[in-house]
């Protein structure tokens, strides 16, 4: 399992960044936006390397009137649709199961959006792996000690 955190890592890292603008977007620009098509660029937190502000090209992005559940809804159907497509093709050098794959893009979703929102992070679907880190233990609603 050692050498699976690294590849874990980089695909949740990747979904991380998009699902950063899409919520943000949802949130804070009134748009629903695709990700994944949407001409991206981000800027890093510098300590943790975390996407903290995005950028889209306008024309990929659809304004809308919607309520606020409504945004985030669509655009998590938008995020959705192709970050399955890019988990399920990820290429690693180590095994990642698609119920892994899959999972990762839910739970990727769901973090970025308890972030946000200021909540605590929910219980995960798939494994990051961390805890085979010397000295680490496993994440905040790890599904290796969450029942």
């Amino acid at each position: 399992m050692p050498e699976s955190m690294p590849s874990a890592f980089v695909l949740q890292w990747t979904l991380e960044a998009a699902a950063e603008t899409g919520v943000h977007a949802a949130r804070h620009d009134s748009v629903v936006v695709h990700p994944f098509a949407a001409g991206l660029s981000f800027e890093l937190q510098p300590s943790q390397l975390y996407p903290v502000a995005a950028q889209y090209e306008r024309g990929r992005a659809v304004a809308t009137t919607m309520p606020l559940a409504d945004r985030l809804e669509a655009a998590q159907a938008a995020y959705r649709s192709d970050a399955v497509e890019l988990a399920l093709g990820y290429r690693s050098t180590v095994k990642l199961g698609k119920h892994s794959r899959r999972a990762m893009v839910d739970d990727v979703w769901a973090m970025t959006l308890a972030r946000a929102s200021g909540q605590r992070p929910p219980a995960r679907g798939s494994c990051c792996f961390i805890y085979v880190l010397p000295g680490v233990h496993e994440c905040s609603g790890c599904p290796r000690v969450v029942g």
